[in-house]
């Protein structure tokens, strides 16, 4: 599984997980957990802007060794299942 990763002032530590044929999701990192982020998640890592159609969020690009140091900062587990989930797709 490939795992990328951007930060974000309104959300922030989010993660997309990837399989070959396979893209979930965008997470976010609430109370010890991974969550499914909102449509806005989606927003802030497309690069959606201010317009009339989008919620003008936005998110940085991190690599994996700078959200590790996000993560080791902040009690985060990069890489736990998404509590909503039994087991990787």
């Amino acid at each position: 599984m490939e795992f990328k990763f951007w930060l974000s002032d309104n959300y922030g530590l989010i993660r997309q997980r990837r399989l070959p044929g396979a893209l979930f999701r965008p997470e976010i990192w609430r109370d010890g957990a991974w969550e499914t982020g909102s449509p806005y998640v989606l927003d802030a890592i497309t690069g959606m802007g201010e317009d009339l159609w989008s919620c003008g969020e936005m998110a940085f690009p991190k690599s994996e060794a700078e959200a590790a140091t996000y993560a080791a900062q902040h009690g985060i587990d990069l890489f736990s299942l998404n509590p909503e989930e039994s087991a990787p797709r």
